[in-house]
Parts: C-alpha cells; structure tokens; sequence
C-alpha cells in the first residue's frame, strides 16, 4: 500500500523519470536489507572430506528458514512458481500492448525483484535452465521435470507473439537493472553492435561447459544472485555490484552484452507477431522516443540512399556472404587448437595427470594425492582412468569446434545484417534490443494515459 502511495500520488512537480528511478533504488536497498535470506547458510560449500579412520561426520542441522514462503522444491510450490510466471507475463503483454502503462510495468518489477529475486532467491530462472536442458540431452540420465521446461519456453513463446515482454518486468535480473536505471548514457551504435555478440558467445560458452562437463558456468557468474540471497563469493558479488553501479548510468549492461537467455529472446522478439509499437497513432517525428530510449532500440527515419550507396551496397552485402563459411572455418580451427588446452580444468584429466606422475614415479610413494589415494581405496584400474581421460579430450575438441562455428556465425550473421539495408518512414522499435520498458510510448505526444508525474509543459 506504501508503494502504491507513492507511485499514484506523489507530487507532480518533480520529473517523473528521476523520481521512479531515485523511488527505486531506495525500495531495491530496502528489499535487500530486510528480505529473509532462507537456508543458504546451510549449504556445504565443499565436499566432506575423505577419513582414513572409522571417524563419520555429524549430521548437519539446518535450521527452519525465518520466511514461511521459501521454496523447498515441493511439487506444489514450483508449479505455484511457473503459474506466477505465467501471470506476471500476462500482465506485462496486456501492460505493453493493451493499458500501454508504464505504471503497471513499474510495479510488476518492483514485484518480480520481490518475489521471484529476494524471496525466492532468483532461481530457478530461465536465464540458466538452458543449461539444465543441455545436460539432459547430453547425459540420459539427468532428468528435467516439465516445470523447467516450461520455465524456459514459456518466455520464448510470449515472445513470439509479444516481443521481450519478459525482460520488460518478469525477469529479476532484467528487473533490478530497469529500475535502478538512473542516468541515460549513451553509447555508439557500432560499439552497441560488438558488445551485443558477447551475449550469443556466452551462450555457447554456456553449452559448451555443459557438454564438457565443467558444470552452470551461467549460473556460476550470475552478477545477482549473490544479493538475491544475501550471500556468495566475494569476487562474483564485487561484479554484481560492478554491473549495479555501471547500470546506473548504462541501462541494463548485463541484459545487453551478457545475458545469454537475452539473446534467444532477442531473436525470438525479431520475429514476433505483435511487435511493441511506439505511438498509438501517426508518428509526429518529435524524437522524443529516441531520446529517452536508454537502449539504443528506436530506429530512426532512414534518408534515401546516395549514387554511392546503390553501387556500392549490393557488393557489401555480397561480401559479407561469401566471407561467411572463411569466419566459421576459421574460428572452428581455432576453438580446435583452444579448447583442448582447456582439459586441465576437468577432473578426470586431473586426476590422470597425477596418476601418471605417481605412477613414472615423479612422486616418492603412491596415494600422495587424495584423488589417487580414493582410486586406491575403491581399486580403480589404471587403463579406465587414462580412456575416461581420452574420452574427455576428445569431447573437449569436438565441444570446442562446435563453439567455434557457432562464434563465426554469429559474428558472420552479423556482418550480413548489418549489410542490408531496411527503410524507414518514422521511427520503430528495434525488437530484438527492445526490452518493452514502455518509455517511449509513455513520453509520445499521442500517448493517450495520463502520464504520471508529468507536469503541463513535459507534456506537450
């Protein structure tokens, strides 16, 4: 009720931008200090270790968690989770293309940073369970319940009909970025262009790691889960706040240059049947959309091409064809040459290595090492060792040729497209970048809701 004050009836003379996002960052640091932090000190951080003695481990207590509402994994409660999902979904595609209300999306975020960050600590979330999926076609025997999958399409298909209305203020993560927002720096559109890739070379970093076996590497960087659950490493909370503080001035740097799960949408968004359009009647060429767009996603008037742009055009484009396959042999050749060097970070290579130096005797006795001190105990032969450690190799060269072509299409799609050449006759919303904040419709002049916080003369 407090929040809804202030959001309906706060005065008119301050600029409604600046309030919201000044509004924000007090209720984000207030969430975050007083939001219950569930069972996360009960997590071992470390296995147990392995005694040569009759000594056991006591049996670890966890105590109840202090918020009755945190997740337990029970069945009920994660479809209660998708089914909040759904919901919040529902209400940013009617907020977006039916009430146009950014009012509505304002408090949709504060909710889903609420519930879906603080209270249920970000997970599971979407941005990762790709990498559930990528490990249950990789290893039979890892079962995914229905619940994840949906999870994971659920925004998809939204998109295809609505655009990103889930980065809008469903997601979390994109939610805490839209509402801490508070500057609007802008930056080039060439340098938009290149960081925008890493996120589509983040995701096949992301599968490859799970094909390899090196585990969620998604989910081990996350940027915000430390502070959804009050805790984490100090090096991954350091780069969550980094990407906090530069969000503050950069809107949503992680959704744009990182997010792996952004760039599926952003495609999926590209090709959606109802896209987010900026007016609800005849664009006035005011600009006043480009401006406030903290995303670079409005798309200005394009002017007819030059002499110079007609003849040289079509061979532009019909370079960046051909050169397409030459960038993808080139980077799978060198992902080839890469990625094996990148076998000393799995365990079963590890634990090769050591055996080999024990067993050429580049160690004084056998069993130095706790690894090969646990192949002793359960009598593991030598040659199974060495062929899972083959195995492995092999994985890791043809996981690594497999990122490698998918980063030479990538960027070589990305040559292409920006080679063709679109036309324009008012400004449009680009909707793979676009994150359906409703900014630009909410400053149109045609906007027809009462825009809140706005005096007589932002409006006119």
């Amino acid at each position: 009720m407090v929040i809804g004050g202030l959001i309906f009836y706060a005065p008119r003379c301050y600029n409604q931008a600046m309030f919201l996002s000044r509004l924000a960052v007090i209720i984000f640091t207030a969430v975050f200090l007083l939001c219950p932090t569930g069972e996360l000190g009960a997590v071992a951080r470390n296995p147990p270790p392995v005694f040569e003695t009759d000594y056991t481990l006591p049996t670890a207590e966890t105590p109840c968690p202090p918020c009755p509402f945190a997740i337990k994994n029970t069945t009920i409660e994660i479809e209660l989770f998708v089914g909040l999902y759904a919901l919040f979904l529902f209400l940013a595609g009617l907020a977006v293309h039916h009430w146009r209300s950014r009012k509505v999306l304002f408090c949709l975020a504060i909710c889903s940073v609420a519930l879906f960050g603080f209270l249920w600590h970000g997970c599971p979330c979407p941005v990762g369970v790709f990498q559930n999926l990528v490990q249950a076609v990789v290893v039979p025997s890892a079962n995914v319940s229905w619940t994840v999958a949906l999870l994971f399409l659920l925004p998809l298909f939204t998109a295809l009909f609505w655009g990103r209305i889930f980065c809008s203020s469903v997601c979390p993560l994109g939610a805490v970025q839209e509402l801490t927002t508070i500057k609007n720096w802008k930056i080039s559109n060439r340098t938009e262009h290149i960081l925008g890739l890493f996120r589509y070379f983040w995701l096949g970093i992301g599968v490859f790691c799970v094909v390899v076996g090196l585990g969620f590497v998604v989910c081990r960087f996350d940027p915000f889960v430390g502070f959804f659950r009050h805790g984490g490493l100090y090096s991954i909370m350091i780069f969550g706040s980094a990407v906090l503080v530069f969000g503050f001035f950069v809107g949503r740097p992680f959704c744009r240059f990182l997010c792996p799960y952004g760039a599926l949408l952003g495609i999926c968004g590209s090709l959606a049947a109802r896209k987010v359009s900026i007016t609800p009647g005849q664009c006035e060429q005011c600009k006043l959309c480009e401006h406030v767009c903290p995303y670079n996603a409005i798309l200005p008037p394009t002017t007819e091409p030059t002499a110079q742009e007609r003849r040289y055009g079509p061979l532009k484009l019909a370079g960046a064809v051909v050169a397409l396959p030459f960038i993808v042999l080139i980077f799978a050749l060198i992902a080839g040459v890469v990625a094996p060097r990148l076998t000393t970070l799995h365990h079963d290579i590890q634990t090769a290595q050591l055996l080999y130096a024990e067993e050429e005797k580049w160690v004084e006795t056998s069993g130095t090492f706790p690894e090969t001190r646990g192949l002793i105990q359960i009598g593991a032969a030598s040659d199974e060792v060495y062929q899972r450690a083959l195995k492995t190799h092999r994985l890791f060269y043809l996981a690594g040729v497999g990122l490698g072509i998918w980063i030479g299409l990538v960027i070589g799609v990305k040559w292409i497209t920006l080679s063709l050449r679109h036309r324009r006759t008012e400004y449009e919303v680009d909707s793979a970048r676009c994150f359906a904040c409703g900014r630009c419709f909410w400053y149109c002049p045609n906007q027809k809701e009462q825009r809140l916080l706005l005096t007589e003369n932002d409006s006119t």
